[in-house]
């Protein structure tokens, strides 16, 4: 008699609803980030009265909420107000003014045909399908930083603030970007035209993290499929990797599927530990491909150290390195790192030299180290 393989799925599992745990789910609510809520609605309340929203530029480091709470936002606003249409693209994967373009006329149901047209041609059908359809789009940019590295980025932005203007079409822009001098990348013109206003998200603390896991795995997993010293387990993970939620949730969805995996009942801290072997935090993963080779070497320098004071790390890094860098471009390349939230800084005094920085890794050293193998 034949078996199928899938006979035994449809046993009772771990997973309640593992949709709970996927990247694109928006929670009903949103904690520790009401003020940030309030933020963003009130600067898009305008397109409920035809008026003109306040463009946002929105930062903080990896897995913080940045996107779920801007697109949490554009939820309640399009049930509020079927005129607005919010837009989500990923600059990660749309980094040029063509392949954004080309995505917000599909967002308007225009596909643009396979053969490939000039950007502008693909702008003014955006525009038309706008004038057609009628509607007030958010544009929200995410990974901006992405988009902005390429020459054409400026052009895009002023294309989309322009229609406001030629068109009498109100149009918001969100950016979103883990790095905070993102805005100082644009051309002057369109940083001024633009005139965002700046919100800012602060990383979770561990409790906070906590709370926000218990929460996802209530409604993820059955209530007695889980260890209790699963949740805070994560959580500190989460905090180790600079206070992102987003790493401890794919953990939980990762350990939950190993688990089931081995037919085990329970979803137990071994699943969890073999989950955070195949998760790369995120914040390194995007950040590799942008550093130069001086960067790469301060990270070598630092997984041999706890913590060092940043005097000390410039010197290990001179006899090290034949390229020479002045102390001034070596704090920048720190900062840099800092801003990434590969590094973290702190002032500090030391006996000798009075005040100083301490400088430590803000991600896990085992990661650092297998991302750069490959280089």
């Amino acid at each position: 008699m034949h078996h199928s393989i899938f006979e035994s799925a449809e046993a009772r599992g771990i997973f309640k609803d593992e949709r709970f745990l996927y990247p694109e789910y928006i929670p009903e609510k949103l904690p520790f980030r009401e003020s940030q809520i309030a933020e963003i609605a009130g600067s898009l309340k305008p397109l409920l009265r035809n008026g003109k929203p306040q463009n946002l530029f929105i930062f903080g480091p990896s897995g913080t909420g940045k996107t779920v709470t801007a697109r949490y936002v554009l939820r309640e606003l399009e049930e509020y107000a079927s005129k607005v249409k919010g837009i989500y693209i990923n600059c990660f994967e749309f980094h040029t003014r063509n392949a954004v373009l080309n995505k917000l006329c599909l967002a308007l149901g225009n596909a643009v045909p396979r053969r490939g047209l000039a950007s502008d041609e693909i702008y003014n059908e955006f525009v038309h399908a706008l004038k057609v359809k009628n509607v007030a789009p958010i544009v929200v940019l995410d990974e901006a930083d992405q988009l902005i590295r390429d020459k054409t980025a400026s052009q895009l932005l002023y294309d989309l603030l322009r229609i406001t203007e030629l068109h009498s079409i109100h149009l918001g822009i969100i950016l979103i970007s883990n790095i905070r001098d993102t805005l100082a990348m644009l051309d002057d013109r369109v940083r001024s035209s633009l005139s965002a206003l700046t919100i800012e998200f602060n990383q979770y603390t561990p409790e906070q993290l906590k709370q926000i896991l218990h929460e996802r795995a209530r409604n993820a997993f059955f209530e007695d499929a889980i260890e209790k010293d699963v949740i805070n387990l994560a959580a500190a993970q989460a905090a180790k990797c600079s206070g992102d939620a987003r790493i401890a949730i794919e953990s939980l969805l990762a350990a939950g599927r190993i688990a089931e995996k081995e037919g085990a009942k329970k979803l137990s801290v071994v699943h969890l530990k073999k989950a955070f072997e195949r998760i790369k935090p995120r914040a390194l993963e995007k950040a590799l491909p942008h550093l130069d080779s001086c960067e790469k070497e301060i990270l070598k320098i630092m997984c041999e150290h706890e913590k060092i004071f940043s005097g000390e790390l410039y010197k290990a890094y001179c006899s090290r390195c034949k390229q020479a860098i002045s102390e001034r471009s070596f704090r920048d390349k720190i900062n840099r790192l800092a801003e990434l939230n590969i590094l973290s800084v702190r002032e500090a005094t030391a006996e000798i030299r009075g005040r100083t920085r301490e400088i430590m890794l803000a991600q896990p050293k085992e990661a650092i180290i297998e991302l750069l193998k490959g280089d």
